[in-house]
């Protein structure tokens, strides 16, 4: 138990010193990136369901995320993070996509609430998530969001999830759950 609590005060002093030298912040290459990016993706006018449309791959992941159903969804270049990868393309989603879909027994999406900016859609949802890790059985109830906008033809060009990944998924692994829960529990 000493040497975690020294382990924790090492790295927290190593965070203190490196966010407090030099003066300069520190850099999100991915943010920044996202944030110049979503300049140059056209705004949705209109869907006539976005939630719907969404659905079609999510409501039932593990059922539904194959090629022709994203294909049906997603436009053909796009830009998809959802917290975990970025892609620009649609050959680089689907076996992302049909893996991920292949790793779970069930993952559900139930989406709670549609809000409709200038340019984007907001689709507010609670995700359940069964899956198995090192033998043991794990139920994940999380919530989140997916901001997604439309070209002409109704598929989606971007796909941004706002979803805390930890709370949804690492702390419920072996071994780093472990200390995903001490950090969260310490804030």
């Amino acid at each position: 138990m000493k040497l975690f609590k020294f382990i924790i005060a090492i790295t927290l002093c190593m965070a203190v010193i490196c966010c407090t030298s030099g003066g300069e912040r520190m850099q999100n290459d991915r943010v920044d990136n996202f944030l110049n990016l979503i300049q140059t993706i056209p705004s949705t006018s209109t869907h006539p369901d976005p939630a719907k449309h969404f659905s079609l791959v999510f409501k039932d992941f593990h059922k539904d995320a194959n090629e022709q159903r994203i294909r049906e969804v997603y436009a053909e270049s796009f830009y998809f993070n959802d917290t975990f990868k970025t892609f620009r393309n649609i050959d680089e989603l689907i076996p992302y996509m049909e893996a991920t879909a292949e790793n779970v027994k069930t993952t559900t999406v139930e989406i709670m609430d549609v809000s409709k900016s200038d340019t984007d859609y907001y689709l507010r949802w609670k995700m359940i998530m069964e899956f198995t890790a090192k033998g043991r059985e794990i139920r994940s109830v999380s919530v989140g969001m997916t901001q997604i906008r439309f070209n002409t033809e109704g598929k989606i060009i971007l796909h941004q999830d706002y979803w805390d990944g930890a709370e949804g998924f690492y702390q419920h692994l072996p071994y780093i759950g472990y200390f995903v829960r001490k950090v969260r529990d310490s804030l």
